[in-house]
């Protein structure tokens, strides 16, 4: 076997270097951007673009305007997806949003990392870890999911929220870095003032 590529050790969760093979993925993602940001969300035309854009896409998924990522390829979305404007999501490794999944505005989702060593950073050596948002998770406005993070299902993190380590399912979580604030229950309704303002879509 051949020595394996940059994007391959990247995917690894290994330490790459990004070559010329992934500038031009990078490219193509740029240039798919401007098509995807100059059309309206529910534009038909764009929703078939976005079935080759992303890993993969399920149905009724709403991308709204101001989207940013590296390579959208590595983006893998369920069904009933929300992804309200200006998000961005640095899909160095693989990013899943399970079904019905509401991603509020200004929310930024890392799986991009960089060495802690000045010089390695500075030679461009950078490194990954995928992040998984479980079905049904809200995350808030301007919160910010680091990488190798993994959200439980039905989780809520709340607004302005910086998420380190994994989020358990059926929690609301909030602060910086996140703290599990109390377990969600099914009685919860909107009109909880410890629900309330939690999250904006």
């Amino acid at each position: 076997m051949g020595e394996r590529t940059n994007q391959e050790k990247m995917l690894s969760q290994e330490e790459y270097f990004p070559d010329q093979e992934l500038a031009e993925l990078a490219i193509r993602c740029s240039e798919g951007l401007l098509y995807i940001n100059s059309r309206a969300a529910r534009d038909p035309e764009r929703d078939a673009f976005l079935k080759g854009f992303f890993g993969a896409i399920g149905e009724h998924v709403t991308v709204k305007g101001n989207f940013q990522c590296d390579y959208g390829c590595n983006i893998y979305i369920g069904n009933g997806v929300i992804i309200n404007c200006n998000v961005t999501i640095l899909d160095t490794n693989r990013v899943e949003l399970g079904d019905d999944v509401f991603i509020a505005p200004g929310v930024v989702i890392s799986a991009a990392t960089h060495p802690l060593s000045a010089q390695r950073r500075v030679s461009r050596h950078f490194q990954s870890h995928p992040i998984r948002i479980g079905k049904r998770a809200w995350i808030g406005a301007n919160a910010t999911i680091l990488p190798g993070v993994t959200i439980g299902e039905n989780a809520v993190v709340a607004a302005g929220t910086v998420v380190t380590k994994d989020v358990p399912t059926n929690c609301l979580v909030g602060g910086v870095p996140a703290k599990i604030i109390r377990e969600i229950v099914q009685e919860d309704t909107p009109d909880d003032p410890e629900y309330m303002g939690t999250a904006a879509l």
